[in-house]
């Protein structure tokens, strides 16, 4: 059977997917800040992660929220206010006054940005839906290349600019953009068949995917703020040069994701799920044992190929699995995946000051073959065309 795809949902996938870069932008660009908000309000380790805690806080309480307001005002409204919020907000983290408003400003940050990432993921799946091919590890994609864009930017632009007025420039070119891409979301798009969209409690199947995200999202945690660690204390290396695992390990998600949807076609979501972990436990145990550098820095790439498509499939499969409401389910699904972000950093912390750090890495390790353990949570039925307009 031939299928058309109308031009109205290509314009949706392309708006889709420039809202999934403009929310890694924003997020890119708040880490070239963290630095700077910290020297002016002159907060302490214990602070900083208290404030970023606040941030973390206001994504987890919005998140399970959004996949009601979703059913409830359709994702071309939701994803407009969050999308416009999350932007703006940026603008006020370098100008707050007191450490008290930097916080209530966090928090609200976190919220609209997780609220924001829901409605991404749970729209992204209905797309997916109408085009009868998986399309959303291609959106994570642009997620991760965003990211870059965003740290890269703020990078360049505090360099040249107080950083007051490069925040707000930022906020305005995100927030055009954000206005100029939910235009062309279709607002007849189902995210929910249910007529009174209430919070419900995910099922057992939706609860076992979000366990797989979230060791996912553990690892992924992890490797991201503390590969540069293990490089500068363990390794010995150059703190010029200890951002290189961080780096080479965000590049190779966004490459895989980009990748990711084309292999799904081909082996299917439990075997890119459960193969990719299993290939990112190998590299990262040969890593951490052979305690070289470049073997280091290779293994962390390595596991980025392996990992990045864990949570695209994962919300995708959730989404599809949900006949009642597939926004409540893919809302559930990056509640728990985000869990396992704040989890995962923390728990190794500790297991690094009983053991090292080496064997604090060791255990993304185990999270991984998790995940190989929980492949088969990923399981769904073949994609068939949707009647999109």
């Amino acid at each position: 059977m031939l299928r058309v795809e109308s031009p109205g949902l290509r314009r949706d996938r392309m708006a889709t997917a420039v809202l999934f870069l403009v929310n890694g932008a924003v997020f890119g660009a708040w880490a070239t800040h963290i630095p700077v908000v910290k020297t002016v309000h002159d907060l302490s380790p214990s602070l900083l992660g208290l404030a970023l805690l606040a941030l973390a806080a206001g994504a987890l309480i919005a998140m399970p929220a959004c996949g009601v307001a979703l059913a409830r005002f359709g994702a071309r409204r939701v994803l407009g206010v969050t999308g416009l919020a999350f932007s703006v907000l940026l603008a006020l983290l370098p100008v707050m006054p007191q450490t008290a408003g930097l916080f209530a400003v966090l928090f609200l940050f976190g919220a609209s940005g997780g609220a924001m990432d829901v409605a991404m993921n749970a729209h992204g799946t209905a797309v997916e839906h109408q085009f009868g091919r998986p399309i959303l590890s291609s959106l994570h994609g642009m997620w991760s290349l965003g990211g870059l864009v965003g740290a890269g930017l703020g990078g360049l632009s505090l360099a040249l600019l107080p950083s007051a007025i490069e925040a707000a420039t930022l906020a305005v070119v995100f927030a055009a953009t954000v206005l100029a891409a939910v235009r062309y979301i279709q607002p007849q798009m189902a995210t929910a068949t249910s007529d009174d969209p209430k919070l419900a409690l995910p099922d057992r199947a939706t609860l076992a995917i979000g366990a797989v995200v979230m060791f996912a999202f553990m690892a992924e945690g992890a490797l991201l703020d503390w590969s540069a660690v293990y490089l500068r204390e363990t390794l010995d290396v150059p703190a010029s040069s200890a951002g290189l695992g961080f780096a080479v390990f965000s590049g190779a998600m966004a490459i895989s994701r980009f990748l990711g949807d084309s292999i799904r076609r081909r082996v299917g979501p439990v075997m890119l799920v459960g193969g990719g972990a299993f290939i990112a436990s190998v590299s990262l145990g040969l890593g951490i044992a052979v305690n070289h550098p470049l073997v280091a820095v290779l293994a962390f790439g390595i596991a980025g190929l392996g990992l990045a498509n864990v949570a695209p499939v994962g919300f995708s499969t959730a989404s599809a699995g949900s006949a009642d409401n597939p926004a409540q389910a893919v809302a559930a699904v990056a509640t728990l995946g985000y869990g396992g972000v704040l989890i995962g950093p923390v728990m190794l912390g500790f297991v690094a000051d009983a053991t090292s750090l080496s064997g604090a890495l060791s255990l993304t390790v185990g999270l991984c073959l998790l995940i190989v353990c929980g492949a088969r949570a990923m399981r769904v039925k073949r994609f068939s065309p949707g009647t999109g307009r």
